[in-house]
């Protein structure tokens, strides 16, 4: 289940086998820019945990018009969405873990963005 996926920006004192790298974009342009998700999409499939994570205070207040944007609430969102996206890719490969987790933001004009992370899918020993 990739809910139970360990994820860290370090290394593991724990003895592991490395699986393979593990990547997911996604973006608040519209589709056809770029072959990913686009964050809207992302937002509908999460829109109940995103908003049990604002009802906890774990993420800003964000609705589905400001996902075109960009901004500290759609940036929580956007690595809310890719996180859970990248350990669903973890799971599918067996993984109990990703190590070494980086993200990647490029901003454009226009307030178009594409949200990057990638980490190394490991299988705990």
């Amino acid at each position: 289940m990739s809910q139970d996926i360990l994820v860290t920006t370090a290394d593991l004192k724990q003895e592991y086998e490395i699986l393979e790298p593990v990547y997911f974009q996604t973006t608040n342009q519209t589709p056809g820019v770029f072959r990913n998700p686009p964050l809207l999409d992302l937002f509908k499939k999460y829109e109940s945990e995103i908003e049990s994570r604002e009802e906890q205070g774990l993420m800003g207040g964000i609705t589905k018009n400001h996902v075109s944007e960009w901004g500290q609430q759609t940036l929580e969102v956007a690595f809310f969405v890719t996180l859970q996206e990248l350990k669903k890719r973890a799971a599918l490969l067996g993984a109990d873990a990703i190590i070494g987790l980086r993200q990647d933001i490029v901003f454009y004009r226009d307030s178009f963005f594409t949200f990057q992370v990638y980490g190394t899918a490991v299988k705990l020993k």
